[in-house]
């Protein structure tokens, strides 16, 4: 699901005519909280509730 509302919102930049800085911007701050996400989630600090089953 994650990879599909970051290539979303990359087609909606490029679509935009935003400047190549603030489409890599935008590229290393969703790949950050990606792997925020899963660090959090293999060091067991992940709520219970957002986990999949």
């Amino acid at each position: 699901m994650i990879p599909l509302i970051a290539g979303l919102a990359l087609f909606w930049l490029i679509g935009r005519g935003v400047p190549w800085n603030a489409k890599l911007t935008t590229i290393v701050v969703t790949l950050a909280i990606v792997l925020l996400i899963v660090a959090l989630e293999r060091g067991g600090y992940w709520p219970e509730a957002f986990r999949r089953r």
